[in-house]
């Protein structure tokens, strides 16, 4: 009896598994045509993730970067995954409108009303309703308070002069997580005692760093299996973690507006004679009371999104640009003579940052090393041409902005080095546009790039004119840490030395 259960097992399931295969004939049949250096038989490209954590990721690939052929194909389990990376395929990809669904890796996130990760039909809702917070007016009202802050981080980084090597990353989160909370709630939350701050960004670190572990150990990814295991029940904990910080922000938030009409900010806004703006909980309820696109739920999954992206993105490009800085010191000196040759004064407004193009070129090639993201992916909903290949429907298209951006058959032998000389307005020129992805690029580029610059460049412009940088570490030294966002996992270890200048920088 026991025999003919398993004989009727096995053959259920080998039925089961020759309609599966005859229902996806043309993926199969076209995957077979794209390379796939990585593939084992029956696991795929699973084993990568075998015994390495995420930093063992990055160091097993990263000296691939140059050898692998692309398009390519790499399977993770029944998923389909193409790795697409030359500019005139990414230009196609990324401005298809059969390209914008997200991969479903990013539900591994657990934000599918957020603009991250929103499915096509909200995601362009969103966007046409927040698009307005993100453009320059709007961005530019909020100038005041990210000098105001910058001012308070050059002051707490006072302590630090002549000490030890510390890490820039947590003090430069402190100060984008500063700017976030006005900004978007309309919170001070340096009026706030405790270690809140530190807190929340050492949990967020952790949660996303789980959470992206999922996208590349594939036997984690089917959620029934995933709930077994202690990656799992680590994962909700720091969730709920992750969400009741952001409720106790929410309530910080309604204590301070019976308490307060205005903030400190949003008078200082007024006497620089800008335009208040919304704030983005405001926006949100207010898409959510006018439209019904977003229920509660919705409006706190957007606003965690917000917080966290501002946040980290700031804390890691401005953190890995100073370290650049610090690691190469002519170049620092330069960029400080363009500083304090174009800003002589304390406060930075709108039209100072447009005069400082070594700036920019600094801040970009250290996103080009260094990108926000490592890499990300969209779902195929119909077949699309790239050059010789077609990319089978439902398959899973990622773009490996790392590997985009270190290829030397673009960027040249000296990649892998620091140079902001790459973006000169002559490179710029003769290079595909799709080179560059430091903030994705295509029809679901990222909403906050206005405000990512400014906030950007107004610390670093502070920071630069009060400071001197310097550190043990040298770029070959550097190990990087995947998660939602790159990281450099030696740290960002600094010392600080107090720049001597005519007038005083508080």
């Amino acid at each position: 009896m026991f025999g003919v259960l398993i004989t009727f097992i096995t053959a259920a399931l080998a039925t089961y598994y020759y309609r599966f295969r005859r229902s996806r004939r043309r993926l199969y049949e076209l995957a077979a045509k794209l390379p796939g250096p990585f593939d084992l038989p029956l696991i795929g490209s699973i084993h990568i993730g075998f015994g390495r954590g995420a930093t063992e990721v990055m160091e097993y690939l990263l000296p691939k970067l140059d050898t692998v052929p692309t398009p390519m194909r790499a399977w993770a389990g029944p998923f389909l995954f193409v790795i697409a990376d030359k500019p005139e395929h990414l230009a196609v990809v990324l401005n298809s409108q059969d390209c914008i669904k997200r991969s479903y890796v990013y539900d591994f996130f657990r934000t599918e009303q957020g603009l991250f990760n929103a499915e096509p039909e909200l995601w362009r809702k969103l966007r046409k309703h927040l698009t307005p917070s993100f453009a320059i007016p709007s961005v530019k009202s909020f100038i005041p308070s990210f000098n105001q802050k910058a001012d308070l981080l050059v002051k707490n980084l006072e302590c630090l002069v002549g000490q030890a090597p510390f890490d820039m990353f947590y003090k430069v989160g402190e100060y984008a997580l500063g700017t976030i909370a006005v900004n978007s709630l309309g919170l001070d939350l340096d009026n706030e005692t405790s270690d809140f701050k530190q807190r929340y960004m050492e949990n967020a670190e952790k949660m996303f760093t789980i959470m992206w572990s999922r996208m590349y150990k594939a036997w984690l990814q089917p959620e029934l299996f995933y709930k077994l295991t202690s990656t799992y029940r680590e994962e909700m904990e720091r969730l709920r973690m992750f969400r009741g910080l952001t409720e106790k922000v929410l309530s910080m938030r309604e204590e301070a507006k019976k308490q307060l009409s205005t903030t400190k900010v949003n008078a200082e806004r007024d006497e620089n004679n800008a335009r208040r703006p919304q704030l983005f909980i405001d926006k949100l309820e207010n898409i959510s009371n006018e439209t019904g696109i977003l229920d509660e739920e919705g409006v706190k999954q957007n606003l965690d999104t917000f917080i966290f992206a501002c946040n980290d993105t700031t804390s890691s490009v401005v953190s890995t640009t100073i370290l650049m800085l610090a690691i190469h010191q002519d170049i620092q000196e330069r960029l400080y003579q363009e500083i304090i040759s174009v800003v002589p004064g304390s406060y930075i407004d709108y039209e100072d940052m447009s005069k400082l193009d070594y700036l920019e070129m600094v801040i970009k090639e250290a996103m080009r090393l260094f990108p926000v993201a490592a890499a990300v992916a969209r779902t195929a909903e119909k077949e699309i041409q790239i050059g010789e290949f077609i990319i089978p429907a439902n398959a899973q298209i990622l773009v490996p902005v790392i590997k985009i951006h270190r290829n030397k058959r673009v960027w040249g032998e000296r990649a892998n080095e620091f140079d902001p000389e790459n973006f000169s307005p002559e490179k710029c020129a003769m290079r595909h546009p799709y080179a560059y992805l430091s903030f994705s690029g295509g029809i679901r580029n990222c909403i906050g790039v206005k405000y990512a610059y400014i906030t950007m460049k107004i610390v670093l412009i502070k920071l630069i004119k009060s400071y001197r940088f310097s550190t043990d570490l040298k770029l070959t030294d550097l190990k990087l840490h995947l998660s939602i966002l790159l990281r450099i996992a030696n740290g960002y270890m600094m010392r600080l030395e107090r720049r001597e200048t005519k007038e005083s920088h508080t």
